[in-house]
């Protein structure tokens, strides 16, 4: 079975949560364009008597960010701008099918980076948020719903 974009589901919910529990998500409706990246860092490693720089890996980076259509009567958009205002935690994860028992992804205690409200002349207006991890709470981590 393939999974397509149209599978995958953004849950959004309150700081400190149980990250493997369905109930701790909110879906965020009409979401697309979810991506979740993590990209590791690199220290060299290297010294006067190698031949070539090597290197091992220093940090990890991880983010997600979401496109969503604007929608100024959607309570958990409003929560999410608030978050970032106030520059508060959320608990946020990208997960593999609709928010349920079995679903998978990556999810962690985030702060909200990234606010934008699009509007175009020719298209509906857009929002698009993202989200890293934050200094207190659950570190990223890929877990499985019950």
């Amino acid at each position: 079975m393939a999974c397509t974009g149209f599978d995958g589901a953004l849950g959004v919910g309150v700081a400190d949560a149980t990250l493997t529990s369905a109930a701790s998500y909110t879906a965020v409706n009409g979401a697309r364009d979810l991506m979740a990246n993590i990209s590791a860092g690199k220290a060299d490693s290297s010294d006067r008597t190698s031949s070539f720089k090597s290197y091992v890996i220093s940090d990890l980076d991880c983010e997600i960010t979401a496109t969503f259509t604007y929608d100024p009567n959607e309570a958990i958009q409003a929560t999410i701008r608030s978050a970032c205002i106030a520059r508060t935690r959320l608990v946020v994860g990208v997960f593999d099918n609709d928010i349920g028992a079995g679903a998978e992804g990556l999810a962690f205690d985030a702060h909200v980076f990234s606010n934008d409200i699009a509007q175009p002349l020719a298209e509906g207006q857009t929002y698009s948020v993202s989200f890293a991890p934050a200094a207190q709470g659950s570190e990223p981590e890929w877990v499985s719903l019950a």
